[in-house]
């Protein structure tokens, strides 16, 4: 324990990729297509990251990028730009990536994107002595013309776990304190969904095929998936109060169907001129909760899912 590892390995159908690891737990990192953080988990448990192993979810976004351009989900957690936009979004990262190594850090840079001239990289973390990374998002603007967007962090998980997300509770007197945005497929009557007071939450099931999607205002900056035993809790810069996000002022966005689940965090809006980039950090932490390793929440449950949350995230 406390010595971080960095390797090469072969994952699945992936290809090549890094595992860092500190003992405590591993990361594989894909470097011929991406990158994503395919694979993350306390040592010797399942893996918490969806894998898209068929290919069954792509995009042929041939119209912008070139015949024959396909965008592919793969699974696991990628950097994308939002507000989302169909092609321009889907760009189809299915070359082999850079990678530089820096002590116990790991720099994962793909091809400058065509079309969009945006240079993303990921750089990861792995903490000496504890289950935990940073991972820091990078967007450049590599092109002439400016570029508005947002940083867009999404962890596409395994099914059947739950989602937890905070509310914000500050007093603003008469005035309102927190904005949600729900997307034209979500239902409020979802059985997946619940909201309680200070949380919401939302379970991953394999055997409903609806998707369901929002986006709050997170003003705890934190958010969390539940599976297999474990806890992956993400920490970022919470909603700034004259920051300015995608979707009418989100900062985290939770979306399921029946194949995963996704915990999503994003940065403030800029504009990017040429040479300019923007940032978004995230603080990773992995929880053992094998104690409690199938937690369902129900409707009425507050108790339940306020000592969950006090005993093992916060």
């Amino acid at each position: 324990m406390g010595k971080v590892t960095i390797t090469d390995a072969e994952y699945k159908n992936y290809g090549k990729c890094k595992v860092i690891s500190n003992g405590l737990l591993e990361m594989y990192v894909t470097i011929d297509v991406g990158p994503r953080i395919i694979k993350v988990n306390l040592t010797g448990k399942e893996n918490l990251m969806f894998n898209d192993i068929d290919r069954n979810m792509c995009e042929d976004v041939s119209s912008v990028f070139g015949e024959g351009k396909k965008w592919y989900i793969y699974g696991g957690h990628r950097l994308w730009v939002s507000p989302e936009d169909m092609p321009r979004t889907y760009y189809p990262d299915n070359e082999p990536v850079d990678v530089r190594i820096y002590g116990n850090s790991v720099i994962f840079t793909p091809n400058p994107q065509k079309v969009n001239n945006l240079q993303h990289s990921i750089g990861i973390t792995v903490l000496e002595d504890e289950p935990g990374a940073v991972i820091a998002h990078k967007i450049e603007n590599v092109g002439e013309k400016d570029v508005t967007g947002s940083i867009w962090a999404l962890s596409v998980m395994a099914p059947g776990g739950t989602v937890i997300c905070p509310q914000p509770d500050e007093d603003t007197g008469l005035l309102g304190n927190r904005c949600m945005a729900l997307w034209a497929y979500t239902r409020l009557t979802d059985s997946r969904a619940n909201f309680f007071d200070r949380y919401i939450t939302v379970r991953q099931n394999k055997n409903i095929s609806e998707k369901f999607k929002f986006g709050i205002n997170n003003t705890k900056g934190w958010i969390a998936y539940q599976n297999f035993g474990q806890i992956l809790k993400k920490t970022y810069a919470p909603n700034h109060p004259d920051g300015i996000y995608p979707d009418w002022g989100m900062s985290t966005e939770v979306f399921t169907n029946n194949m995963f689940a996704e915990a999503e965090t994003l940065s403030e809006l800029k504009t990017l001129k040429k040479g300019e980039s923007i940032t978004h950090t995230e603080n990773w932490r992995l929880i053992d909760a094998s104690a409690e390793a199938d937690v369902d929440f129900k409707r009425g449950e507050q108790d339940k899912v306020e000592a969950y949350v006090k005993k093992y995230i916060i």
